[in-house]
């Protein structure tokens, strides 16, 4: 968090400006003046700095992590200065996912969420890798399309960093420190990400965020071996995740591309329907806390 709170004034005043990162208003975007982006950076470096110095050795599954966000950081600042199209995005997030996998990050099996059946653990086999390659791609592009009013996305992926930090804590495991640094690289940057917005995380960050919660959300509740390990993460990533899914269905039954940039998102729909963009942002805020109090109401009680 400190780490964070020092770097974003830095990357807003000197970093964004000199790289030309400003993201001006256009469209259906809520801000009325120039605003820089790659905040994000700040959270990069943030996590990774606390990291270092608090989880050594990298090695497995976080050595992973380092490596696909590391591969990821070039990507998106790309694309926040120039501009990537979908297919070269998503390829490089397919890529990323691989070596997070290749490294250790993998969903390897899952609870038998229907009782009374005599088998309690379901083996993946040969869908792990591609399972996982999914489900990080999936958290990468629910964050990153999360990522539209100010102190969004941070701040929903504040809140489901410290609920996965409390579940690794609880479980002993080590995968608890990288959620509780992600956890306190996003309020740091939110400080300045918070409405009115003086610096945006950019793709830079949403998908750096969404890439972490992923890897860890796949390195620790997954790895319960009991039914509510398969519920868990769906409930603490309720809210990115029902917007990814009711925003893709939208477009389609409309005769649009899911990758369309439109207002189906469901801030914009919260807006839409008269709410404030601040009144939007809360609202998801406390949607966020709820599911993560059920979730780690029935992590408690497995």
């Amino acid at each position: 968090m400190v780490v964070s709170l020092i770097l974003t004034p830095l990357i807003e005043k000197a970093v964004a400006p000199r790289l030309g990162a400003i993201d001006k208003p256009r469209g259906r975007h809520a801000h009325t003046r120039p605003t820089p982006t790659i905040g994000g950076l700040a959270i990069f470096i943030a996590f990774w700095v606390s990291l270092l110095v608090w989880m050594r050795p990298l090695s497995g599954a976080r050595l992973g992590m380092l490596l696909g966000s590391v591969l990821l950081l070039p990507i998106c600042l790309i694309d926040d200065i120039r501009g990537l199209r979908p297919l070269p995005r998503l390829i490089g997030q397919i890529v990323v996912a691989i070596i997070a996998v290749r490294c250790g990050v993998r969903i390897e099996g899952v609870t038998n969420p229907i009782p009374g059946l005599p088998q309690a653990w379901l083996g993946l086999d040969g869908l792990a890798g591609p399972l996982t390659v999914f489900w990080i791609v999936l958290i990468v592009n629910a964050i990153n399309w999360l990522d539209g009013l100010d102190g969004l996305a941070a701040g929903v992926a504040a809140i489901a960093a410290l609920t996965l930090s409390i579940m690794a804590v609880s479980m002993g495991q080590s995968v608890a420190v990288a959620a509780a640094a992600l956890f306190g690289a996003c309020v740091g940057f939110l400080r300045y990400n918070f409405s009115p917005a003086r610096i945006y995380m950019g793709d830079t960050g949403a998908m750096f965020i969404g890439f972490i919660i992923a890897c860890v959300s796949v390195t620790g509740t997954f790895k319960s071996a009991t039914a509510v390990a398969v519920f868990a993460p769906l409930l603490v990533l309720g809210v990115p995740l029902y917007d990814v899914i009711s925003t893709v269905w939208v477009r389609v039954r409309e005769g649009k591309s899911p990758m369309a940039a439109d207002r189906a998102h469901l801030h914009y729909r919260l807006i839409d329907r008269g709410l404030s963009s601040k009144q939007a942002v809360l609202l998801m805020y406390a949607m966020t806390s709820i599911l993560c109090t059920i979730a780690l109401g029935l992590w408690w009680i497995r």
